[in-house]
């Protein structure tokens, strides 16, 4: 198998519009049915949406007015139907269009003879790692030889590819030039013994990824467009549209994951997978990271104030979950009203995992706050929560002791999910501001090594 992924759809710029086909298509509209071929697009500006474009010609002249709400738009050719909106009339250009409810519409039956498939990646950043592999550009005696990101996951029976092209060092620059959307690196998807697998599982599969990378990210991740194929190269899963994703490129945003060290990935996606695949994990996992995406994102206005705030959110769902229903370290009530405060519930957490409490001793502002000192870094963080909360002249906080409780809540949520997750190797330290690209260090619970910076 090529170490290379081969795209299905690609962009030369950001926000090009994708052409995904034509469909035949079907929908009912006061009392009379229409069939249409519509022209299917994916669109970036002025938001991510997917289009169905049909032709206006031969409608009545009051045709638009009945279609407010929800249509149901059936794929003739796929016997599959959607629940959709017309989101434009245009009578210059004699077109209509519908968009789905849901970003990510699966547009095929289901199927159970999945060999493999294929997705791409948008907005993920340009990494490096020992996977690597080497692109031959051009003829003799031009050639070229380029290296590609390239990192394999393997978890439970499977064995998923990410994989930079020859062209995603320039499109990683045009979107750090331009903002927006563009294909920047493709998936390969297939079971380490070849079996085929069913669409279901894939969905579950993807949806995990999803989260996956978001979560090394500390941003939601571009997965979209998948593609099944059977054994004999056949179409038998596709996914339209692009699941929630975060606009505009990586810029180093915090996280725990280094893009010089792309095999971080592959280290910690085996523990993510199997805490995915608990039942009892899978809904609190995802709620914990909705609230830690939301914390991160500082790009829209949210401060480190509210960042914050949904922080400590996320850490009393991750508490909850492990303290109570996956450990049963102590009983329900104790995490009820007259229970537990949140910061012994949060300390509780994270001493359980052996993730240090003290406060790091570069975070000075909250070492040196004035008056009593705080116990540890559980008590800062919720004390700077009640005080945002719950605020009063004698409780105003500088800027610079919210920006590192928010700062170190977030560490935190990166500790207990990495050590969630089994990880005992390697991690990129927030709390470095000053943290270079490749320095990386041993998480606190591994044994004692020097900091890379490989």
């Amino acid at each position: 198998m090529s170490d290379a992924v081969d795209p299905i759809y690609s962009q030369t710029r950001p926000n090009e519009p994708i052409d995904l086909g034509q469909a035949a298509v079907q929908f009912d509209h006061e009392g009379t049915t229409y069939r249409e071929t519509a022209n299917v697009v994916m669109r970036f500006l002025p938001e991510t949406r997917l289009e169905f474009v049909c032709p206006l010609e031969g409608k009545p002249p009051l045709f638009g007015r009945g279609l407010a709400g929800n249509v149901k738009l059936t794929l003739e050719d796929r016997g599959v139907a959607l629940d959709v909106l017309c989101t434009n009339i245009d009578w210059k250009r004699n077109t209509f269009v519908f968009s789905p409810n849901k970003s990510g519409a699966v547009v095929t039956p289901p199927s159970g003879a999945i060999s493999t498939a294929t997705f791409h990646l948008f907005n993920f950043p340009e990494f490096m790692g020992p996977e690597d592999y080497v692109l031959t550009t051009g003829e003799p005696p031009l050639q070229g030889r380029r290296r590609c990101g390239r990192v394999v996951l393997d978890a439970d029976g499977w064995n998923i590819t990410l994989a930079a092209t020859g062209r995603t060092d320039n499109l990683v620059k045009a979107l750090k030039a331009q903002g927006g959307h563009i294909l920047t690196h493709l998936g390969r998807i297939a079971r380490q013994d070849g079996s085929t697998f069913s669409s279901e599982r894939l969905e579950e599969l993807l949806s995990c990824l999803h989260y996956f990378l978001s979560f090394a990210l500390g941003r939601w991740a571009g997965i979209a467009l998948p593609v099944g194929f059977d054994t004999g190269g056949k179409r038998v899963f596709e996914e339209w549209g692009m699941r929630i994703t975060a606009d505009g490129p990586w810029k180093g945003s915090s996280s725990w994951f280094d893009e010089h060290h792309g095999e971080l990935l592959s280290q910690v996606f085996p523990g993510f997978a199997s805490l995915w695949a608990k039942k009892l994990w899978r809904r609190p996992l995802a709620h914990a990271l909705y609230w830690y995406l939301g914390a991160c994102d500082r790009r829209v206005g949210i401060g480190v104030d509210t960042g914050l705030i949904l922080a400590q959110t996320a850490s009393e769902v991750l508490a909850w979950t492990y303290c109570v229903l996956d450990r049963e370290i102590v009983p329900r009530e104790k995490f009820g009203p007259r229970g537990f405060s949140a910061a012994r519930k949060l300390r509780l957490l994270t001493s359980s995992l052996g993730v240090p409490l003290e406060i790091p001793p570069d975070l000075s502002a909250l070492r040196q706050k004035r008056g009593n000192k705080w116990a540890d870094g559980m008590d800062a963080i919720t004390d700077i929560r009640n005080s945002l909360v719950h605020p009063d002249a004698q409780t105003e906080l500088p800027d610079h002791l919210c920006f590192e409780g928010w700062n170190l809540s977030l560490w935190y949520i990166d500790l207990v999910l990495l050590r969630l997750c089994g990880h005992d190797g390697n991690y990129a330290n927030r709390l470095a501001l000053r943290r270079m690209k490749g320095q990386v260090e041993p998480v606190p619970w591994a044994r004692k090594q020097p900091p890379s910076d490989t």
